[in-house]
């Protein structure tokens, strides 16, 4: 009898240990973050009462939940950040100015053509503060889901590192000079708005505490625990503190599905629905085309694939979580300003996913 028992205890799965089962859920996740983001966009819709009652709360003075997950999703990026890593970014200097000058520059291009586009269309009006949300979008550091996606491309880790900290580091300096030339000063309506958002200090307030700043704290905070009980408890924590990242970026995807679907539903506007996904899916298709090209123009340099991906990635995948926060604190709710920000967000996931086939498609 006992030794039935010990074959019975012993054919039974043993449980996960606690920092694995952390790893496990996160990774089944990840490996599914295109449908896992779609379902978060739903329900956000879904839910959009409620939803947007939390959106518009203020926990703290002056701060709604969209701000404070924003601060949470820098702190755990870099927490997240491996000194070996930035590093190994460092010692390729080259390659990494490189992609900070494609990634704050090109969009600003890109952009600009919008905005002549633009004045085409007949409402005017509306067209301009659709660039407005275009231009909050373009002018944010490279999104940390680059490092995710990058991982499923086998991205340069180290580079695609580099490009996020680096811009996320320099956004209270990028983002206020990325508005000033997105703009045109002399032209009233929107663009003096965002002229007077570009020369605000609360822009640059905004970027260095809300985005810079929690990065930092993330980084010291990763550094401190790694000091504590030769970094064991780092180490156990960490699985979750990825997995928390995670689903804190997809909870902010469904506030921002949220409020747009619910400006919406009040407003409905067929024309201003499309003109944001055209506008929004091209400003975020070009980018990423035009990093693929710059790439493949420098392969005598002999990049390898996993660069070839990590700069692919940062050159099309913008922070946009941080663009809706800033639209949400400096332009209420306005329809037109948060749609194009939504568009593109879900553009570059889906072209993210885009990117591992496109390369293997790449001519040696």
């Amino acid at each position: 009898m006992s030794l039935q028992t010990v074959g019975v205890t012993a054919s039974r799965p043993a449980p996960l240990p606690y920092g694995r089962r952390g790893t496990a859920t996160d990774q089944a996740l990840r490996a599914r973050l295109v449908p896992v983001t779609v379902l978060a966009c739903v329900a956000g819709c879904l839910l959009h009462g409620p939803v947007a009652v939390l959106r518009h709360s203020h926990p703290l003075p002056g701060t709604t939940p969209p701000m404070l997950m924003l601060v949470a999703a820098m702190f755990i990026g870099g927490f997240e950040v491996k000194l070996a890593d930035l590093a190994r970014a460092l010692l390729r200097p080259g390659l990494l100015l490189a992609g900070l000058a494609v990634a704050l520059v090109l969009r600003m291009v890109v952009l600009l053509g919008a905005e002549r586009a633009a004045d085409c269309w007949p409402e005017q009006h509306q067209a301009l503060w659709l660039v407005v949300g275009l231009s909050l979008t373009a002018t944010m550091p490279v999104a940390g889901a680059a490092q995710t996606w990058g991982a499923k491309a086998s991205a340069d880790a180290s580079l695609s590192l580099g490009l996020v900290l680096a811009t996320t580091l320099l956004s209270p300096l990028t983002v206020p000079l990325g508005l000033v030339l997105a703009e045109e000063p002399e032209t009233p309506g929107p663009r003096a708005v965002l002229d007077s958002l570009a020369q605000a200090d609360g822009t640059c307030r905004f970027m260095l505490l809300w985005v810079a700043a929690p990065c930092v704290a993330g980084l010291i905070a990763r550094r401190l625990t790694g000091r504590l009980r030769g970094g064991r408890p780092r180490a156990r924590a960490l699985p979750w503190v990825r997995l928390l990242g995670l689903l804190n970026a997809l909870g902010l995807t469904a506030l921002n599905a949220a409020g747009v679907f619910g400006e919406i539903a009040l407003k409905p506007h067929p024309e201003l629905i499309a003109l944001a996904l055209l506008a929004g899916g091209a400003i975020c298709a070009a980018p990423f085309a035009v990093g693929w090209c710059a790439w493949f123009a420098a392969r005598r340099a002999h990049p390898g694939p996993g660069e070839a991906a990590a700069l692919t990635l940062a050159t099309g995948m913008n922070n946009t979580s941080a663009a809706a926060a800033l639209a949400g604190s400096q332009f209420g709710g306005h329809p037109a300003v948060l749609l194009p920000i939504f568009f593109y967000g879900m553009a570059q996931q889906l072209l993210a996913a885009a990117v591992p086939s496109m390369l293997r498609r790449s001519p040696a």
